[in-house]
């Protein structure tokens, strides 16, 4: 079980590392893998420690980037 936690977290921050590197001040798409609607949009204005910050109509998103199914730029 030690393993698998360690590479969902492992997964989580290289994807915070792609997130980061490619997609800040970029407005993305969050899907969690629930009801196709059920997303997040924003802008991305921050990405660290595993946790991405999104930024729309003023209201600040921070996401736990483990809890990511897929994400698009829009």
């Amino acid at each position: 079980m030690h393993e698998t936690k360690h590479k969902e977290l492992k997964g989580g921050l290289m994807l915070d590392k792609t997130i980061s590197e490619h997609f800040v001040n970029k407005t993305i798409e969050v899907y969690f893998g629930g009801r196709p609607n059920e997303t997040l949009t924003g802008k991305v204005v921050g990405s660290a420690d595993g946790v991405v910050v999104l930024e729309h109509d003023g209201r600040r998103d921070f996401i736990n980037v483990g809890k990511v199914a897929a994400f698009w730029e829009v």
